[in-house]
């Protein structure tokens, strides 16, 4: 089986609760009471579906990209272009674009705008 993608915050959770109890304890834990993961590290686990959960710890998962990290990977296969000197005139004014709608959104990313 593959790896399931599974949100940042699952992720995090699921590499916390693994470094202290065992794939079968979380599991069981989760069996018992899919919304008992009080602490605010684990509430990303709360009804978190069984088959996502079981195919997380033992198949593996990944977490999925933020918006952010999207856009970053998404800017920077144009930045390269423009870097290693392939870009089109589209290529540039793709990545110029990406740089003025995070200024426009007053939004900061690290590598894009700033």
């Amino acid at each position: 089986m593959a790896k399931v993608k599974v949100s940042q915050d699952v992720a995090k959770a699921l590499d916390r609760l693994t470094m202290y109890y065992t794939k079968r304890v979380i599991v069981d834990a989760h069996v018992r009471n899919p919304k008992g993961w009080n602490l605010d590290s684990n509430n990303a686990l709360n009804g978190l579906d069984l088959d996502v959960i079981c195919q997380a710890l033992y198949c593996g998962y990944t977490a999925e990209q933020t918006p952010e990290e999207k856009l970053l990977e998404y800017f920077n296969t144009y930045k390269n272009k423009i870097l290693d000197g392939t870009a089109t005139p589209i290529d540039e004014l793709v990545a110029r674009s990406i740089e003025t709608t995070c200024i426009l959104l007053n939004t900061k990313i690290n590598g894009v705008n700033c």
